[in-house]
């Protein structure tokens, strides 16, 4: 079985998929893959064989990476305790589907995080179990350094905070509550990159690249309290805080000055609406 699942490589000649014999013959194909994975997923639980099992999961989301392969393989390495690359696999996932898709992935990406299941063996054995409980509070403890090195390790940078999009969602939402206590002005700023009638010479330009270099213009033009996400694959949100709307077309000059002093080839449009317009709307 596990060699059947490893000479699978994909979609039988995605190009011919038009053709109806290739689709049928290769949603065959694809249905015997998914069937390996599933069977190799029994016995690798069975053994707590959790080193075969994150193989499995790593390949199956290279293979098909938008098809939410990636939340089996981020709840396999928190059942394993391996938080780090769960965090990083997670953020990596969510910055892929707003490159490719514009949209976040489905919600079970999130429930990963929120609704992890404990398999520590004796906390499984009992949930009652007094003694597995604190063991498991123990191990939680235990690494309390380590996760406060993990969260606040990249907070010496400086510039805006660039964040995948449901952690910006959460931080606007955050910013929206703070606002009742405290009166302060914030921007929700819409911005986009346009490549409409822009050509490098014979080649066209490449907008990953682009999209790059206005990130970093972003992040440098942008105050170390200010956030932002990408969202698609051309527009960036940005969250400015204590910040009106007369600021927008400087804080927009700032942006595009630097996007195109780092070799920026396409043009640059904003909108932008105060928060208090959007409190009564989920971002």
């Amino acid at each position: 079985m596990q060699k059947a699942n490893e000479m699978y490589c994909g979609e039988l000649l995605p190009g011919n998929q038009s053709d109806m014999w290739f689709f049928h013959k290769g949603n065959y194909y694809k249905e015997l893959y998914v069937h390996t994975i599933q069977e190799l997923e029994t016995e690798y639980r069975k053994k707590r064989d959790y080193k075969n099992l994150l193989l499995l999961y790593s390949r199956a989301a290279a293979v098909y990476p938008f098809e939410n392969w990636q939340a089996k393989l981020i709840q396999c390495n928190l059942e394993v305790y391996r938080y780090e690359e769960a965090v990083e696999l997670y953020n990596s996932t969510m910055e892929l589907y707003a490159r490719e898709m514009g949209t976040p992935p489905a919600s079970e990406m999130q429930e990963c995080f929120e609704a992890l299941e404990l398999v520590e063996e004796n906390h499984r054995k009992n949930i009652n179990d007094l003694a597995g409980w604190r063991n498991m509070d123990q191990i939680f403890m235990g690494r309390k350094n380590d996760i406060k090195k993990a969260i606040f390790r990249d907070e010496r940078k400086k510039g805006a905070y660039y964040c995948t999009y449901p952690s910006f969602v959460d931080y606007c939402r955050l910013v929206v509550r703070a606002k009742q206590r405290s009166t302060f002005y914030a921007v929700l700023m819409f911005l986009t990159l346009s490549m409409r009638g822009k050509k490098d010479g014979r080649r066209q330009i490449d907008l990953s690249g682009q999209m790059q270099i206005l990130k970093e213009a972003v992040g440098s033009s942008l105050r170390i309290g200010d956030a932002y996400t990408r969202y698609g694959n051309r527009h960036f949100i940005l969250m400015l805080t204590k910040t009106d709307m007369k600021s927008c077309s400087v804080i927009f000059q700032r942006i595009e000055t630097a996007y195109y002093r780092s070799s920026g080839k396409g043009e640059l449009w904003y909108y932008a609406d105060m928060t208090q317009e959007l409190d009564e709307f989920v971002l």
